[in-house]
């Protein structure tokens, strides 16, 4: 699997934590403004009638735009965004501290706008301070973490990026660093999961479309931003999926309600039963992907254990 990608670790200082990590997992819209009015260089009202679309980054990386190839769309559909934060749970969140960190994974052609990113992302904290949703906050170091947490020092405070220092991870590198399960494995939902089927949110946890849009997210991924096409027998895949048991389920449906709707979903834990050679690498990529909507931006995050 040609899988590459890195793996960011951001500190922030702020006096105003909570505040400011509810408003991170709701920051979408603001954090893609943020990126196109830091490299847009056009003074087009909009990116349908801008020319410089062909090579602008933002087009590339936050339109999601279709494949022309109509065999590439039915088998993957939308591209995913190609960049994933992890920001920390609610239960986690303390008022006692004045610092946090949280970790953004570029994946493919995304990591070749690392410094974009950054500056987005600084970019995102000075507007929202100034917006008003929570006390000033500074992005305070950036590392570039490898396959066992060991950082690299990418920029302190707000020095230029030292892209050079990036570590690159690929799967095989992620898989082989893990010990091959037996036939059991943990999946712990530290973020809510919000996994669609038939057009409507699933509101309890099911093993083998859980992995299966595992597969479709790492397969899509591959093909939009690494430029290759897996060829694997996906067939073959699925029906382990399908074959999955849930030897423990203690997941549950949290609803936030109203206030925070997009912050709903499946949490808990529980472990699956079956034969995980060829499902592995998915398994083990999805904990730094995630999965479901809103994944990009803090959702559908979990962690294995075995």
């Amino acid at each position: 699997m040609d899988f590459s990608f890195v793996y960011l670790r951001f500190t922030i200082h702020t006096r105003d934590i909570p505040a400011l990590v509810s408003y991170l997992y709701r920051s979408g819209q603001d954090f893609s403004e943020a990126f196109r009015g830091l490299v847009c260089r056009s003074s087009a009202p909009g990116c349908s009638s801008c020319l410089c679309c062909a090579d602008c980054p933002y087009r590339v990386l936050f339109s999601q735009q279709l494949c022309a190839d109509p065999s590439a769309v039915r088998c993957h559909q939308k591209p995913p965004l190609p960049f994933i934060f992890s920001f920390p749970a609610f239960g986690d969140v303390s008022q006692q501290t004045n610092a946090f960190t949280c970790t953004l994974v570029l994946v493919g052609k995304a990591f070749n706008h690392s410094a974009e990113f950054i500056g987005a992302f600084r970019l995102l904290l000075a507007q929202g301070h100034k917006a008003g949703y929570f006390a000033e906050a500074a992005l305070f170091l950036v590392e570039s973490l490898d396959f066992h947490g060991n950082p690299a020092v990418i920029c302190p405070g707000d020095a230029v990026p030292d892209t050079g220092s990036l570590i690159t991870l690929d799967a095989r590198g992620i898989v082989d660093i893990r010990r091959r399960p037996a036939d059991a494995v943990g999946v712990t939902f530290i973020t809510p999961l919000k996994l669609a089927k038939n057009g409507r949110i699933m509101c309890s946890f099911d093993a083998g479309q859980f992995v299966r849009s595992l597969m479709r997210r790492v397969s899509a991924l591959t093909y939009y931003y690494c430029g290759y096409e897996m060829r694997d027998n996906f067939r073959e895949y699925a029906h382990a999926a399908n074959c999955l048991e849930l030897l423990e389920n203690n997941y549950h449906y949290t609803d936030t309600g109203r206030r925070f709707p997009a912050l709903s979903g499946v949490m808990g834990d529980g472990v699956l039963s079956g034969d995980f050679n060829d499902l592995m690498p998915f398994l083990a990529l999805g904990e730094y992907l995630h999965l479901g909507k809103g994944a990009s931006y803090g959702m559908g995050r979990y962690q294995l254990s075995w």
